[in-house]
């Protein structure tokens, strides 16, 4: 009976483990390829035509094939850095890879809710900079959208953003269809999805009336994407309305596993996490805050130490000989409040 007990414990252990590091392990290239794509900036250079990363050879292939997609991987990997630095300052967590840099635990070792947001942010960056480059003419892989509608009186003009060739390259390059069809794999691609759909939600329609007498017997209309940060603002309330889901499980007589190929009941439109994150107050010590009430949050009760700075400004700007506008420069003493 001592031996069956302990056989069923020693199991019940080995498959934690297990579990364990499916969530860690799983979905190679596409969990790398978020993370590379997120580290902090760096000059290097990598080997191959995509520049940015250590890429494997299907993403090899498509930076070989459209030319300029290294560059503008490149543009999505910095502006999802400093979008989100910039959305997150005075947030407890500032878009770190680590909650604590004395433990070094990476945001990525386990799907927290940070790093769902970190996979639909950079999934984003790169649909936004796909779309993008695509109506400036910078990818060989697009071109203009062709015409609109039935009525061929009403037409596209131009190059607009195209939002589906973005979504298209953005699953593509992450490996979207052979990431497997597991819970985990179920939950990123989740992530991901949230993170393409919320620039489709940007896309607008942009017209043009042509004809005598504003009579509009003729549009010219492009699609156009709002600014990164629009999106962004949307993102961040996901982040906060992101839904915790635990692993379906299974029992057998002699041990508990997951169920890896069940099916989750996911809401579409919900970015998607499995484990809570870590306490952060510990990383907010000597933050600034942007006020004394964001300090009552950034803080964790812990006070601020409050200090004085000269910041210089233009001021009492005039007019010069018509068309230069002239300025002093102004320094003013203003207070700043860093956590203790």
């Amino acid at each position: 009976m001592f031996r069956y007990c302990l056989f069923n414990v020693l199991l019940l252990c080995a498959v934690s483990i297990f579990a364990s590091k499916i969530v860690e392990g799983s979905q190679p290239i596409l969990q790398r390829t978020i993370e590379a794509l997120f580290k902090e900036r760096t000059t290097k250079v990598y080997p191959g035509p995509c520049q940015v990363l250590r890429a494997a050879k299907r993403q090899t292939k498509m930076c070989d094939r459209d030319t300029g997609l290294s560059t503008v991987l490149a543009t999505a990997k910095e502006q999802a850095i400093t979008t989100c630095e910039e959305t997150f300052q005075y947030d407890r967590w500032n878009c770190s890879l680590v909650f604590n840099r004395k433990a070094k635990r990476s945001i990525f070792n386990k799907i927290f809710r940070e790093t769902a947001f970190i996979h639909a942010l950079v999934a984003a960056s790169i649909t936004h900079s796909v779309a993008k480059a695509c109506a400036s003419g910078k990818l060989s892989s697009c071109s203009c959208v062709g015409r609109f509608g039935k009525n061929s009186t009403w037409k596209i003009a131009g190059c607009g953003d195209d939002f589906r060739h973005g979504k298209k390259v953005t699953k593509n390059f992450l490996d979207f269809k052979h990431a497997g069809n597991d819970q985990i794999a179920e939950i990123l691609k989740q992530d991901i999805i949230v993170g393409i759909d919320t620039i489709g939600e940007q896309l607008k329609e942009v017209c043009k009336c042509h004809g005598f007498s504003g009579s509009c017997t003729t549009k010219t209309c492009w699609k156009r994407i709002g600014p990164f940060n629009s999106a962004m603002g949307l993102l961040k309330k996901h982040y906060h309305h992101a839904v915790k889901k635990k692993l379906l499980n299974y029992t057998t007589k002699r041990a508990i596993t997951p169920k890896i190929r069940s099916k989750l009941r996911l809401d579409k439109k919900n970015l998607v996490y499995l484990q809570r994150t870590p306490n952060l107050c510990i990383s907010t010590k000597g933050r600034i805050c942007k006020d004394r009430h964001n300090c009552a949050t950034l803080c964790c009760g812990r006070g601020h130490i409050t200090g004085k700075k000269n910041v210089s400004s233009r001021c009492r700007c005039k007019m010069v000989n018509c068309c230069f506008v002239q300025c002093d420069t102004c320094v003013e003493e203003v207070d700043y409040f860093t956590c203790k």
